[in-house]
C-alpha cells in the first residue's frame, strides 16, 4: 500500500510541469493542424521555443551534477511528451 501511494505521489508531483508545458503543446498542435508550409514552421519554433524554456528554467532551478542535468531532460521530455499527446486530442476534438 505504502509503494502505490508512494507512486501516486510521484505522478502528481509531474501534473503542474505536465499543465505548463500544455500551453506551448496546444499552441504548437493548433497551428499544425493549419495547412501550409509556413504554419509548420512556426509551430515547430512553438515547440522549440515553448518547451525549451521551461526546461532551461528547470535545469537553472534544479540542475548541479551530469546527472540531475540528465534526470531533469529525461522527466521534461516525458511530460513534454504527455502535453503533447493531450494538446493533439484536444485539437483534434475542437476541430470537429
Amino acid at each position: 500500500m505504502t509503494t502505490v501511494i508512494s507512486a501516486a505521489i510521484e505522478v502528481l508531483r509531474l501534473v503542474p510541469l505536465i499543465l505548463a508545458f500544455f500551453i506551448p503543446a496546444l499552441l504548437g498542435m493548433a497551428l499544425l493542424k493549419e495547412r501550409g508550409e509556413g504554419y509548420r514552421k512556426k509551430a515547430l519554433l512553438v515547440f522549440l521555443l515553448g518547451f525549451g524554456s521551461i526546461i532551461g528554467v528547470q535545469l537553472l532551478i534544479r540542475s548541479v551534477s551530469t546527472l540531475q542535468v540528465l534526470a531533469t531532460i529525461g522527466a521534461s521530455l516525458a511530460q513534454a511528451l504527455v502535453a503533447l499527446l493531450i494538446a493533439a486530442f484536444t485539437v483534434y476534438k475542437l476541430a470537429d
